[in-house]
């Protein structure tokens, strides 16, 4: 009887037995060969049960389900996987190894017929669906056995991206040092370049045949300097000024100088160029995602920001501290705090606070930080290498796994209590108390410490009892359900919250959220013992609770707990599983982006295309402090280029290179490329100062040239890429807000310390229980200090903000949306807070030019609000009918606030020239 006999059931169509005819000669064939010569099999040698294994139950299946897509004579290689012979199918394919021989988990064929991974199964459903068990248990016995295979010869090479020629792209090369344009000024501007920015300019105006418009009108260009720079309207008396000097004046440079000059050093340009990077940044005062938890210390990361552009701290050194300000040596207290704080770059992301498992929650963290300072300071997408090898730039999956171990041996100190049980809660970090600085968190009272530890122990008891109870699968005898568990946990990684964040006397402690580099080896596990602290409090009957340190509560009887380590226990009563990440230690390369797919560890580093030009190895540390150092290292050849574009990109509403956040190959390709190299090498040079980068841009001819129309010009070049006029943009929500109230006269500038939400105190935004901000309470914001001092939670912004385009705080935004649509002047007609500011300079002028008859000073009242508002006169048109609306009304506040409203609502005061 044929051997086979028994699978040629009637019920077999052509293709059933052709395969198994195929399969009966493979391996007669395959074993003659082996009898004749092992060596006919090439260098793999394989024992003939092996072979027959391979015959047998592994290339038929090959044959029938994957060549199709994976193979030499497929037309579109799938995924640059061939599956037909030994080298391709160890070679693998855009996502890795197939085989890796006796390792299963490294193999991701193994991984694709488990269907272990929504985004690999193979087969397809459309190409017969998961193979049964008993197939994909002879795979994983061949793989074990170390993946036999005699399919000898070279395998096809697979057309993949080729990354030589991403290396060779434009922002990877060296910075070169531009002394001037390459190309000769044509004649007719050869005099009208007034600065080494001007003559790159003009010099490429006669290659493409443009002209420049005329210079702005002077109120014009003092409007534009006011909000370019602190994000104001300039005041009547200094309209009047300017203009007065600027007329009467033969020296108008000087005049500029000093005007500039003056802004710059001004406590607004720093709020103003605050903002700019907060958005970089992601800057928000809450978690984000489905657990929106608030972050109450987040505004200390706000005000570094802010002083650091007021004292113009070199933009090198603002790098460092927000890496590695930890790391950092200090002179004094001060200093030590402000390093500290602002380490909280890397804590403020949008933190998936409700993840379940501990070790995605990690990599997940780690990855939103790479993400941020890959984008912020380099314009590169490295984020885009997590699950493979980017596909249009030269970084490799190793290369981000190399900068996720850096991220991964830093334990991030974000300051909430975490999610339900404490999922995932995290401390703070401790100020040195001799800084003096501000506290705006409220402290307890001896009797609200002793409640809350009365109420803590009592509730750790309970804790502990239904863990005892529930252990090794044991009855629970004490009536709570697993909800019951779960809340007691929750409510006991609340107190320890509350109690771990005020002194010994109850006054609160200056905290900040930030980073610092994990232990060198993971905490061991202690067993509780008798008379062992439990968290937040000394043994039970030993005195009055003593506080826990504000880096993290420690679990009963055990060590501080981890950022990214859920609180201990579940409703079943056991352990939840630690991240794994709990030391300094190197990544695993993560297949596919899968935690569950682990490779080879790749040592932490920085790689050479966004450092120093060659791979930094880290041989100790997390390796912050060398990441930061490689960034803004001569050899760099982004750092000083991408901060540069970001300051054109503010002060002209479009940058040398368009995707300010990205330069890789994906981006644009810079307008001007001599001139950005030549304001990046000069940046540097000049000690990275923004305030000298912004000085040199703003007193450049190009700068204030107006933003008129001319049909020629904007035939040839419609974008203004060649820069023949200057960019009208649209003022953003903060310079909406702060203008209408520095017009109003309502702006307060001297803000009081903290936010809305460092005053409210911890706990979810919308939430039911421990809720310490209300939904209303931020929507509804609108104190009068400047709009950067507003709350900045993560999916809800206060109105007054929100129809403007406010920034997207998930990730890097250096630059914004900036819409002009319906809902706009919606808001201006119907808005509340307009319609106040627009009644309080109505009031302001009223009172500011009586009137003995209705009409008698009706020519200053309107000249009056015009330059408020829209700094400049009123036209004869506006002013007839504006007189004419005054006139129906009767001379009346009512009129007047509506003349105000008006202005308020038109294009003109939205928009800057």
């Amino acid at each position: 009887m044929n051997t086979n006999q028994h699978l040629l059931t009637p019920t077999m169509n052509c293709d059933s037995i052709r395969s198994c005819r195929f399969r009966s000669a493979c391996i007669v064939v395959a074993l003659l060969l082996w009898m004749i010569s092992s060596d006919a099999l090439g260098q793999e040698k394989i024992s003939p049960e092996q072979l027959q294994f391979f015959e047998a139950k592994i290339r038929p299946v090959l044959v029938d389900k994957c060549y199709s897509c994976h193979s030499a004579k497929a037309g579109d290689v799938k995924g640059g996987l061939l599956l037909d012979s030994r080298e391709g199918i160890r070679r693998g394919g855009d996502s890795g190894a197939a085989v890796v021989p006796g390792n299963l988990q490294a193999s991701l064929l193994i991984s694709a017929i488990r269907y272990a991974n929504d985004d690999l199964k193979m087969p397809p459903k459309d190409d017969g669906g998961k193979l049964p068990d008993s197939v994909i248990g002879d795979f994983e016995t061949w793989v074990r056995m170390g993946a036999p295979d005699p399919r000898d010869g070279a395998s096809k090479v697979v057309t993949r991206y080729d990354t030589s020629q991403a290396r060779k792209w434009w922002s990877l090369q060296r910075l070169e040092s531009v002394t001037g344009p390459s190309t000769t000024i044509a004649t007719q501007f050869a005099k009208w370049p007034q600065s080494d920015i001007d003559r790159f300019v003009a010099a490429q105006w006669e290659r493409t045949k443009l002209s420049p418009v005329a210079d702005a009108e002077p109120l014009v260009l003092l409007r534009r300097l006011r909000f370019d720079l602190t994000g104001l309207p300039p005041s009547d008396q200094e309209c009047e000024d300017f203009l007065n000097r600027w007329s009467s004046s033969g020296d108008r440079e000087s005049l500029l100088k000093e005007t500039v000059d003056r802004l710059l050093d001004s406590r607004e340009y720093a709020e103003r160029w605050g903002r700019h990077w907060l958005d970089v940044a992601r800057y928000a005062e809450s978690s984000g995602k489905d657990a929106n938890l608030v972050y109450p210390h987040a505004w200390r990361y706000r005000d570094y920001v802010i002083d650091s552009f007021d004292k113009d701290k070199p933009f090198d050194q603002f790098v460092r501290e927000q890496i590695a300000g930890d790391l950092l040596p200090a002179k004094m207290d001060s200093q030590r705090a402000e390093q500290l704080i602002a380490t909280a770059f890397l804590a403020i992301g949008e933190i998936p606070i409700n993840e379940r498992n501990p070790k995605q929650f990690a990599v997940d963290l780690a990855d939103d930080q790479i993400a941020a300072v890959a984008q912020a300071f380099l314009g590169q997408t490295v984020a885009c290498a997590r699950c493979h090898d980017h596909r249009f730039d030269p970084i490799s999956q190793r290369d981000y796994t190399a900068l996720a171990g850096i991220f991964l041996s830093t334990e991030t100190k974000y300051g909430t209590p975490g999610a339900v049980g404490g999922r995932n809660r995290a401390g703070l970090v401790d100020l040195p108390a001799q800084a003096g600085l501000p506290v705006v968190a409220s402290g307890l009272n001896a009797a609200e410490i002793q409640q809350k530890q009365q109420k803590l122990e009592r509730l750790q008891q309970q804790q502990r009892s239904a863990r005892a109870q529930r252990a090794n699968g044991g009855k629970p005898t004490d009536g709570l359900s697993d909800f019951d568990v779960v809340r007691i946990s929750t409510q006991v990684s609340q107190l320890e919250f509350e109690l771990s964040f005020v002194n010994e006397d109850g006054s609160a402690k200056a905290l900040a959220m930030g980073v610092s580099d994990r232990p060198n080896s993971a905490p061991q596990a202690r067993r509780p013992g008798p008379g062992r602290p439990m968290p937040g409090g000394r043994p039970s009957g030993a005195g009055p609770a003593r506080p826990m340190p504000p880096d993290g509560p420690r679990q009963p009887g055990g060590p501080k707990q981890q950022p990214g380590e859920p609180m201990a226990g579940s409703p079943a009563g056991r352990r939840m599983q630690s991240s794994g990440f709990e030391a300094i230690a190197d990544s695993p390369l993560f297949l596919r982006g899968s935690i569950e797919n682990v490779g080879e560890a790749v040592p932490r580093g920085v790689p050479g295309l966004l450092g120093t030009g060659t791979d930094l190895l880290i041989r100790q540390g997390s390796g912050r402090l060398e990441l930061a150092n490689a960034l803004v290292s001569a050899e760099n050849t982004l750092t000083s280029r991408v901060i540069v574009n970001r300051v054109w990109h503010w002060l002209f509403g479009r940058g040398l290179v368009e995707s300010v956040d990205n330069f890789g190959t994906t981006g644009a390709q810079p307008t001007h490329p001599e001139l950005l190299d030549y304001l990046a090498a000069r940046f540097v040079r000049n000690g990275w100062s923004i305030k000298q980068l912004i000085r040199e841009i703003t007193l450049s001819r190009v700068y204030r040239l107006s933003s008129n129309y001319d049909e020629t010009c904007f035939a040839a070049d419609p974008d203004n890429t060649m820069l023949w006029r200057h960019n009208s943009r649209r003022l953003e929500a903060e310079e909406i807000r702060d203008g209408i109230m520095t017009a109003s006269g309502r702006l307060n500038r001297q803000p009081q310390p903290g936010s809305l939400i460092g005053r409210a105190g911890d706990g979810p935004i919308g939430g039911e229980r421990f809720q310490a901000v209300t939904l209303q309470q931020i929507e509804g914001a609108n104190n009068n200090f400047r709009s950067i001092y507003l709350p900045a939670t993560r999916s809800l912004t206060p109105a007054v903000l929100f129809a403007f385009d406010p920034p997207d705080t998930s990730a890097t935004d250096g630059a914004r949306d900036a819409t002009n649509v319906p809902s706009q002047a919606l808001f201006m007609l119907n808005s509340d807070f307009v319609a106040e500011q627009s009644q309080a300079l109505a009031d302001i002028v009223l009172k500011a030019y009586p009137a003995a008859t209705p009409l008698a000073s009706f020519k200053e009242r309107l000249r009056f609000v015009f330059r408020r508002i829209l700094n400049r006169d009123p036209s004869e048109t506006e002013s007839m009918a504006a007189e004419t609306l005054v006139k129906a009304t009767g001379n009346s506040r009512a009129a007047w606030t509506s003349v105000v409203r008006g202005l308020f609502g038109s294009a003109e005061f939205r928009f800057l020239d």
